[in-house]
């Protein structure tokens, strides 16, 4: 019964996020217009089927405390494969002249995260990536949705298992891991080998610890340990 309650409320988080999506096209101006000197850069990615408007009231709590954040309005609704979505991320750091910055992701939005951190960050633009219920090692979830987009997150797709094979750069990575994750089916959940840290939270939902407030400090906290600085919030 619990479980089921559990989806329920994720997919009313789900339908706020969409909302979101609607009604928010261009983001705020404080984005890039409030930015405090020394806060690390901020890069946002969303999940599959999202926009970056999915994630603003993350963003907009990070942008408020002086970071400068970075959106990818070319990923559309991020339907694309992970490598065409990794070189999109990458040519918005080339054309704002990012540097020092640490990737936030959603979902697929962390192993697009990856694949930039392993095959397009020789200049080290990006410093990490802090995940948020990231399906490392797939979900056998996708095989059940009809849409290649979809079923690229499975567990035995070819770039699930490409990605799993380039192990060098997790100590790069933190990943944020619900107690209960509704989308992520499998074994080790989103645990990531390696990684410079796998944190567990008391969230249940894949969607709904987006929008947990008490989660968000621990998440600029994560930026802080990628850079290795101790932000004031």
């Amino acid at each position: 019964m619990r479980k089921i309650v559990d989806w329920v409320v994720d997919y009313a988080h789900m339908l706020k996020g969409n909302a979101l999506m609607f009604v928010h096209r261009e983001p705020p101006k404080h984005y890039l217009g409030h930015v405090v000197k020394g806060k690390t850069p901020v890069i946002f990615i969303p999940g599959v089927l999202n926009r970056w408007a999915f994630c603003k009231p993350l963003s907009d709590y990070i942008s408020l405390l002086g970071h400068p954040i970075y959106i990818i309005p070319s990923l559309g609704i991020n339907i694309g494969d992970i490598p065409s979505s990794a070189k999109k991320v990458r040519e918005v750091i080339d054309e704002q002249k990012i540097k020092k910055a640490v990737i936030i992701a959603h979902s697929k939005g962390g192993l697009i995260a990856k694949y930039l951190l392993a095959h397009d960050n020789k200049d080290h633009a990006v410093l990490g990536a802090v995940t948020i219920a990231t399906p490392f090692s797939g979900s056998a979830m996708a095989k059940l949705v009809p849409h290649k987009s979809i079923r690229e997150l499975a567990i035995d797709s070819k770039i699930i298992k490409y990605l799993n094979s380039h192990t060098a750069i997790n100590h790069k990575i933190i990943s944020i891991i619900p107690e209960f994750d509704n989308h992520v089916w499998h074994a080790k959940g989103c645990v990531l080998d390696g990684a410079l840290d796998n944190v567990r939270v008391a969230n249940r939902g894949h969607h709904k610890l987006l929008f947990d407030k008490s989660l968000w400090s621990v998440i600029v906290e994560n930026v802080d340990k990628i850079t290795g600085q101790k932000t004031k919030s």
